[in-house]
């Protein structure tokens, strides 16, 4: 075997320890995307018992075409209420006034209930000392067949705005 100098074996360790250091560093890299693997594979795992990341993985698929399923009649049924609410009576106000001079309180009262598409009652209390009377009017498409009193027409003026708050007339104390 001939004699190596010490400048050639200094530089052959040189070449060594670089190809050391390089295979160290692709260890170090491939185990920092192993650790990275490992840990996408253990989120789609979770809850399965299956191994196989393809079969995990349809799984997944499935599930999301379900939940995609669900999603569509959770549509469809938000839809069908939306429809079914227009025909409710949900937008209401009252109105309270004194229906005589002589009388404080304002314990008469006209109060509009009515629909998505404006068809509703107003009912009406005229209260006196010695009697009350009430009276109900229909109204379609926001109007009615009967006359209507100017309470009864704040009220569904109100109801109309579709405030759904409890009106008094301008100017009246609590």
């Amino acid at each position: 075997m001939p004699d190596l100098t010490t400048q050639q074996l200094s530089v052959a360790l040189a070449v060594v320890a670089g190809v050391a250091l390089v295979s160290l560093l692709v260890t170090l890299a491939l185990a920092l995307r192993l650790r990275r693997f490992r840990r996408t594979y253990a989120t789609v795992r979770v809850n399965r018992q299956k191994t196989d990341i393809l079969a995990a993985l349809g799984d997944t698929s499935r599930e999301v075409a379900a939940l995609d399923q669900r999603v569509d009649g959770v549509l469809q049924a938000q839809e069908q209420l939306a429809s079914s609410m227009s025909m409710c009576l949900k937008n209401f106000a009252l109105v309270r006034f004194d229906a005589f001079e002589d009388m404080g309180g304002r314990l008469s009262f006209a109060a509009a209930w009515l629909d998505g598409n404006g068809d509703g009652i107003v009912l009406t209390s005229i209260n006196g000392r010695t009697e009350t009377r009430s009276y109900a009017k229909q109204i379609k498409g926001l109007s009615s067949s009967h006359n209507l009193s100017d309470e009864e027409r704040d009220a569904l003026e109100e109801a109309m705005a579709g405030n759904g708050r409890a009106q008094s007339p301008v100017g009246a104390s609590s």
